[in-house]
């Protein structure tokens, strides 16, 4: 995927997806790295590699997320 800016294009590789739980704030997904970070509202963190993105399309899929555009031209 890559992103415009004024003029400049360039490649971006990790997509955080702000969640709506009582213990997770966020979940961050590296793209090349297969990478999921989990972050919690306390500031605590856990790491995943591995994840492909099927997998984390399922994972995302379990959670309350805003409304994010990744995942809206992902699964369309």
């Amino acid at each position: 995927m890559t992103l415009k800016t004024s003029g400049q294009t360039s490649e971006r590789d990790e997509f955080i997806f702000p969640v709506h739980t009582r213990t997770i704030a966020q979940i961050r997904y590296d793209i090349r790295g297969q990478v999921m970070t989990v972050v919690y509202h306390d500031g605590r963190s856990r790491t995943t590699t591995g994840i492909r993105g099927s997998a984390m399309l399922r994972i995302l899929a379990q959670r309350l997320l805003e409304p994010s555009p990744f995942l809206l031209r992902t699964v369309i």
